[in-house]
């Protein structure tokens, strides 16, 4: 049984570079797919940041008001909506979240 999976995952992984890379199938993907393929970023990163912002690691639960990690994001947040810079944004966000885990 396990030799029969691994000749399926290897023939299926050959056959997905094998299509893409020849000319069976035309180079450009269909106008539903590249519209459908712009909202994989932010659904991604969503799924990462929001549990890791809202969850509190210690009772697994969603934590609004004495949260560090909620503030400091929205510090972050607002940073990056004024400055535009991704440095600027992670550092303000990380010395937010510092200070506030130690101040409380």
């Amino acid at each position: 049984m396990i030799w029969l999976v691994m000749i399926a995952a290897g023939l299926f992984t050959f056959a997905t570079r094998f299509i893409m890379l020849s000319n069976i199938i035309s180079n450009r993907p269909p106008p539903w797919l590249v519209d459908a393929l712009g909202f994989v970023p932010i659904a991604v990163l969503t799924a990462i940041i929001v549990p890791a912002v809202l969850i509190d690691p210690a009772s697994q639960k969603i934590a609004l008001g004495d949260n560090p990690r909620l503030f400091a994001a929205i510090l972050a947040i607002v940073t990056a909506l004024v400055t535009r810079q991704v440095i600027t944004t992670i550092g303000v966000g990380l010395a937010a979240l510092w200070l506030l885990q130690w101040a409380l």
